[in-house]
């Protein structure tokens, strides 16, 4: 009986802090007042285990495509494994330094609100981040 219980509560747990996103299209506004969207093309998880730490999110962003991931937040002293609960993103290096993309998810709803696009070439000594505001699925 614990341990049904267990698998019970940790699906439960597991449900509620699944990105709640959907295919189509997401748009918003700038900072600026311009218009801003990306695409959800894809959602699915890896190995076929429905786990926040598996979850993959195949976005198409400024004609690009990127992967979003929960950022996995591992501490070997404690012994734990888990995730960032508000955020999906994309990280990759470039010839010059890294660029991100971040999508922030409303804690309460888990939809997202909001996405910051961080380019940071730190050889070249330039950074710059964009972002977009209030989003609405069509």
């Amino acid at each position: 009986m614990k341990s049904a219980m267990t698998v019970l509560c940790l699906s439960l747990v597991t449900t509620a802090a699944e990105a709640h996103l959907e295919k189509g299209v997401y748009s918003g506004l700038g900072l600026n007042g311009n218009p801003c969207s990306f695409e959800v093309i894809d959602i699915r998880f890896e190995n076929g285990v429905k786990n926040p730490l598996n979850e993959r999110v195949l976005i198409k962003f400024n004609s690009r495509e990127l992967t979003l991931q929960h950022l996995p937040v591992v501490n070997a002293t404690d012994g734990t494994v888990q995730f960032t609960h508000e955020q999906l993103s994309a990280v990759e290096g470039t010839p010059t330094g890294g660029s991100a993309f971040v999508l922030k998810m409303n804690s309460q709803s888990h939809k997202p609100d909001s996405f910051v696009l961080l380019q940071d070439q730190w050889q070249d000594e330039v950074k710059t981040v964009s972002t977009c505001g209030n989003l609405q699925h069509r």
